[in-house]
């Protein structure tokens, strides 16, 4: 029964990485030109939660514009990259790190998974957010 929850959480966690990306996407302007990194690098930088796991999922460089969650419920985190090339490094970082791609990966979002963890990561441009659930 445990296991089928998962399954069913699974694809919730890839519509919440998407919904919560374009939010943060949309808050992170302040009618400057969004696509550059620099847009928002004035904003400070938000710090990872104490329990998220830093040393199991790599985050890509850049300014934390959303970091929320626990083990029990899971971690949110949105980042303006320091780069343009964001979201390909998010994925890059993951595979590198051992991660393996489960199911199908679009332009905008993908999904990743470990023996300890599942990751959703996705972009509504320039952003990257990751949701991430302990397996």
């Amino acid at each position: 029964m445990q296991h089928t929850r998962k399954k069913l959480f699974v694809p919730a966690v890839i519509a919440a990485a998407l919904t919560i990306g374009s939010l943060a996407g949309c808050s992170s302007g302040s009618g400057s030109d969004t696509s550059s990194p620099s847009a928002s690098e004035s904003a400070s930088s938000q710090s990872l939660p104490s329990s998220f796991p830093k040393s199991d999922v790599p985050i890509i460089d850049g300014t934390i514009l959303v970091a929320r969650g626990d083990k029990d419920n899971g971690w949110s985190v949105t980042v303006q990259p320091t780069t343009k090339t964001g979201f390909a490094d998010a994925k890059a970082a993951l595979e590198k790190a051992g991660y393996k791609a489960s199911g199908t990966a679009t332009d905008t979002k993908a999904l990743y998974v470990n023996d300890k963890y599942t990751v959703a990561v996705g972009t509504p441009g320039v952003s990257v957010t990751y949701l991430v659930t302990a397996n």
